[in-house]
């Protein structure tokens, strides 16, 4: 649903999703510090999904022709 909403605006949509991830540490390390999720955990949870899918492109290799 995200998604679709901000298909024009995935900025916008990283900056929302980085707002809410910060309310949700903010809450989680203030409740209880010594048991909360690691940062990265929150991370993949909240903004990894929005990057986009690359798939790698195969590297051109350069012939050089010796004569």
């Amino acid at each position: 649903m995200l998604r679709a909403e901000y298909e024009h605006n995935p900025t916008g949509l990283s900056v929302y999703l980085a707002g809410l991830m910060y309310e949700a540490m903010r809450d989680l390390y203030h409740l209880n510090p010594y048991d909360a999720p690691a940062p990265q955990a929150l991370f993949a949870r909240f903004l990894a999904w929005t990057r986009p899918r690359h798939h790698p492109t195969p590297t051109r290799r350069s012939c050089s022709h010796s004569s």
